[in-house]
């Protein structure tokens, strides 16, 4: 469940950055609000922190495949977004902040769960 939300919060974000005319990476917020996505995510997840960055960059991809589609088959006044595919090479380093923030939030939530949960601490037999 939390994957799909990752997947939708990527492509919230390029449509919030859209609304503006302009591309999350061209903005220190972007930068920042993947990071912290990142981070979020991480903290909240129970399964590999490898994920939801995984999940934010489909949701990128997913928004930018469907602005190709737009632009080919629906007038969109721009003419045609043919710089698509060099868009999913640059999406590749965009999104490692999030691979940063979702390790760093990971490792938080472990961090704050031993001194709260006792039984973190004790080793299990087996």
């Amino acid at each position: 469940m939390l994957f799909a939300i990752s997947v939708i919060i990527g492509v919230a974000l390029w449509a919030v950055f859209a609304a503006f005319e302009t591309e999350p990476w061209d903005s220190l917020y972007g930068w920042i609000v993947v990071a912290g996505l990142g981070l979020i995510f991480g903290f909240l997840g129970k399964e590999n922190p490898i994920l939801w960055p995984l999940g934010i960059f489909l949701g990128e991809v997913l928004f930018g495949l469907g602005s190709l589609v737009k632009s080919v088959f629906f007038y969109s006044g721009g003419g045609v977004n043919f710089f698509f595919p060099l868009g999913l090479m640059v999406l590749v380093p965009f999104t490692i902040p999030s691979l940063v923030g979702s390790f760093v939030g990971y490792g938080l939530r472990k961090a704050l769960n031993k001194p709260l949960n006792p039984e973190a601490r004790r080793r299990r037999a087996g």
